[in-house]
């Protein structure tokens, strides 16, 4: 004998149809191995403590990681972000580090916070408002990382790389 759902059963359950798609959409693993191609002129965007960041940095190929703070898979990302970035620093690795925040709706200290948690501190931050930047290089899922040539041209696309295939791959874009 079967029961019939309640109302708020149903409603539940529809709500779960529609929204679980867009849930796995925003925090999925999608690989995507094929860079895009060229994007033209260099981006720029003002990060989070008033900083003007531009894309590539100076001319040097530059790791851009997608994220949000609500998102619990992009802790491991934003993490070796950080450790990549220290790493090149004190190699001396000619190539910029940029953290991007997909959720217009998360303020300055929540990102100070997030990034300091995942120790990459010293990793200019920047909120994407109206997307910009997430249009401009196709990036469509959260954890997403970008290694972006000194010529504008995205090279290597992944979702939450480690330490040492962010370096490599830098290395290969010509830092």
């Amino acid at each position: 004998m079967t029961t019939p759902l309640t109302r708020r059963a149903a409603l539940s359950f529809a709500g779960l149809m529609v929204a679980g798609p867009l849930v796995l959409t925003a925090c999925g693993k999608s690989d995507d191995a094929a860079p895009t191609a060229d994007v033209g002129s260099p981006a720029a965007v003002t990060s989070i403590d008033g900083r003007q960041v531009s894309l590539p940095a100076a001319g040097k190929p530059t790791a851009v990681f997608f994220f949000s703070v609500g998102c619990g898979e992009c802790v491991g990302g934003a993490r070796s972000l950080g450790e990549a970035a220290a790493s090149a620093e004190a190699n001396g690795t000619g190539a910029g580090f940029l953290a991007v925040d997909m959720d217009p709706r998360e303020t300055k200290e929540t990102i100070e916070g997030f990034m300091k948690y995942v120790e990459a501190e010293r990793v200019p931050a920047a909120i994407d408002q109206g997307a910009t930047l997430s249009q401009r290089f196709d990036v469509a899922a959260l954890s997403t990382l970008i290694i972006v040539d000194s010529d504008g041209r995205v090279t290597f696309r992944a979702t939450d790389p480690d330490a040492e295939t962010i370096i490599g791959e830098l290395e290969k874009a010509g830092a």
